[in-house]
C-alpha cells in the first residue's frame, strides 16, 4: 500500500523514498515467483523470505577462518581436476568455460549455500531472459552446473541439497533420428567408386567405422593407433568424457587393417578429414551410391 504525502518513518524518509523502496521490494517479490514458474511451483512463505533477505542483506565482513567458499573459485578447481583426471578434449573445456561465464554474469559472488531451488530457478530464467538461451541449451547447462556441484558434494564443500531434486520444466523438442538401415548401408559398402573419385573411398571407410563402433565423428577423429588393441579400442569420448572399451567386428576391424601401414599426423588411426569436408563429401557419395 502506497505511503500518502506528509508521512515519514523512523529513519526520517519521506513518503516519496518509502513508495520508492516499496516499489523496489514488490519488482524483486515479482521476480521470485517468475523465478518459480520455471518449475511450475510456488515460492513458500519461507522460500520467499530467504529470497528477499539474500536480495537485500548487509554486507558482513568475515574472519578469514570463517569466510564461506566462493563457487566461483570451486567450479575453477572442478575445472582443472576433472580435465586431467578424465582427459579431457579442447571441446569439452570450452563447454565448461562457457558454463563459467553464464554464472559469473549470473552471479560473480556466487556461494554454495545460495544455491537453493530459488537461486536454480533465477538461474534458469537468467538463462531463458537474459542469455536467450534456448531450452535445449539450459538443460545442458543445468546438467554442467549439476556435475561440478555432485563434485563439489564428494569433495566435502557444502553443498545445498536442492540441486540434487532440482529439474526445470523447459519444453524441448524430440531429436529427429535418422539412421541407415542394414540394407542401406550395405549398398553403400559395396557401391564401386569410380576412379576419378577415389578420395571418396576414404570418407566412406571412417563412415563405416563410425557406423559399426558407434562412435560419433569427434571420437573418430581423436582416436591413435595406441587406443586399439587386441579386438578392441579404448577411447575417452570428447562430448561426454566417457571412458569406453569397445569390441571389433570383422568390419570395423578390417577397416583399422587397411589403414595400420599408412603414415598420419599425430599419429592417427584413420585418414579423418576435418567435418566439413566429411559431411560434403558424403553427401556426394550419397548421391552418386543413390
Amino acid at each position: 500500500q502506497r505511503i500518502k504525502n506528509g508521512c515519514t518513518n523512523k529513519l526520517k524518509q519521506n513518503a516519496s523514498e518509502i513508495n520508492a523502496d516499496l516499489l523496489k521490494y514488490y519488482s524483486h517479490i515479482q521476480e521470485v515467483f517468475k523465478a518459480f514458474e520455471v518449475s511450475d511451483s510456488m515460492p513458500t512463505p519461507q522460500q520467499l523470505k530467504d529470497a528477499f533477505k539474500r536480495k537485500y542483506k548487509k554486507e558482513v565482513t568475515l574472519e578469514p577462518e570463517q569466510r564461506v567458499p566462493i563457487f566461483m573459485d570451486v567450479f575453477d578447481e572442478f575445472v582443472k581436476d576433472c580435465g586431467m583426471q578424465n582427459n579431457w578434449r579442447d571441446a569439452t573445456y570450452e563447454k565448461f568455460v562457457s558454463t563459467r561465464k553464464h554464472l559469473q554474469g549470473f552471479d560473480p559472488e556466487l556461494t554454495f549455500d545460495a544455491l537453493d531451488e530459488t537461486r536454480l530457478s533465477e538461474y534458469v530464467s537468467y538463462l531463458r531472459d537474459t542469455k536467450n538461451l534456448r531450452n535445449i541449451t539450459i538443460n545442458k547447462q543445468i546438467d554442467f552446473l549439476k556435475c561440478c556441484l555432485r563434485w563439489s558434494k564428494r569433495k566435502g564443500y557444502p553443498t545445498n541439497p536442492a540441486f540434487d531434486t532440482f529439474k526445470p520444466k523447459l519444453k524441448t523438442t524430440r531429436k529427429k533420428v535418422i539412421f541407415l538401415t542394414w540394407e542401406e548401408l550395405t549398398k553403400l559398402r559395396e557401391y564401386f567408386i569410380p576412379e576419378r573419385k577415389k578420395y571418396l573411398e576414404r570418407v566412406r571407410d571412417v563412415f563405416l567405422f563410425c557406423c559399426f563402433t558407434g562412435l560419433r565423428y569427434s571420437d573418430v577423429f581423436n582416436l591413435r593407433r595406441s587406443d586399439v588393441k587386441t579386438g578392441h579400442i579404448e577411447v575417452t569420448t570428447v562430448k561426454t568424457a566417457d571412458s569406453l572399451l569397445i569390441e571389433l567386428n570383422n568390419h570395423s576391424r578390417s577397416i583399422l587393417e587397411k589403414y595400420k601401414d599408412v603414415p598420419f599426423e599425430r599419429d592417427k588411426a584413420l585418414p579423418v578429414v576435418t567435418n566439413q569436408r566429411m559431411n560434403a563429401y558424403l553427401k556426394e557419395l550419397g548421391e552418386l551410391a543413390g
